[in-house]
């Protein structure tokens, strides 16, 4: 097994090489920054979110911020079932309660639209909960307080799960 585990760390560090060998050199023409100059040129004016940061995360990219909610989600359920077997529990609650609250909102601002004939992930139909012109923010500022909470579950899990005196072993 254990010449089976060098063989597979050699194999992915050869791929690891491969594919960063055959990049653009970084100042190719190849490479061009139109997406990066749109999101600072017009990204506050396009997202009514004044920090580029939050408006490149939580509303351009929200989709990505979903999946890692969803990522952070199923890690922490991968956590709970190692930890499954052991004699003793280890106390879940606090990581679940957070865990629970982050997925419930992630996927809930998610699906909120398509109940009312909208897209997934359109935050403009919280228009009817904060004013029109602020949804878009508000939207994107919840999704990214789901995954945080998400991410606060998985810690949360993490921690009690490797801190307990059978997780150590």
């Amino acid at each position: 097994m254990k010449n089976v585990s060098w063989f597979l760390a050699l194999l992915l560090g050869a791929l690891l090489f491969y594919g960063l060998s055959s990049l653009p050199p970084r100042n190719s023409p190849i490479l061009t920054d139109h997406v990066s100059s749109r999101y600072v040129e017009r990204g506050e004016a396009e997202t009514g979110i004044h920090s580029i940061w939050v408006a490149v995360l939580g509303d351009y990219r929200s989709f990505d911020l979903l999946a890692v909610s969803v990522l952070f989600t199923v890690t922490a359920l991968g956590i709970l079932a190692a930890g499954a077997g052991t004699a003793k529990t280890f106390p879940i609650l606090p990581g679940l309660l957070w865990l629970g609250l982050g997925t419930a909102l992630s996927l809930g601002l998610g699906l909120l639209p398509l109940k009312n004939d909208g897209n997934f992930l359109d935050f403009e139909i919280l228009a009817f909960w904060t004013d029109p012109h602020r949804a878009r923010s508000q939207g994107a500022l919840l999704l990214m307080a789901g995954a945080l909470l998400c991410l606060a579950g998985l810690l949360s899990l993490f921690v009690r799960r490797f801190r307990s005196p059978e997780g150590g072993k």
